[in-house]
């Protein structure tokens, strides 16, 4: 009797094009987000110049922290992946 018949279906398993095309997709929505968002906030009545440029500090100093914060996560993250495939462990 196979899983199928059992009941118990299996999971399918995401292949490499879905997963690039999911992270483009949303890369471009992040993007297309972000791009409203500021326009709509430039815009804003009474934001002026004044409210732009708090915004553009604030942004500096959000970068700075979110590079120092995210620096080693990829690296961690392929260095587990890669120990795993070599002890053969899902």
């Amino acid at each position: 009797m196979t899983k199928e018949a059992a009941g118990n279906r299996v999971p399918k398993k995401e292949t490499f094009m879905q997963g690039v095309i999911t992270l483009i997709f949303s890369q471009v929505l992040v993007k297309v987000l972000g791009l409203i968002y500021t326009l709509y906030l430039t815009n804003r009545q009474g934001f002026g110049d004044k409210g732009n440029g708090i915004v553009a500090a604030a942004y500096q100093i959000y970068a700075m922290l979110l590079t120092v914060s995210s620096i080693g996560v990829p690296n961690a993250i392929s260095k587990l992946v890669s120990e795993r495939v070599a002890l053969r462990r899902p």
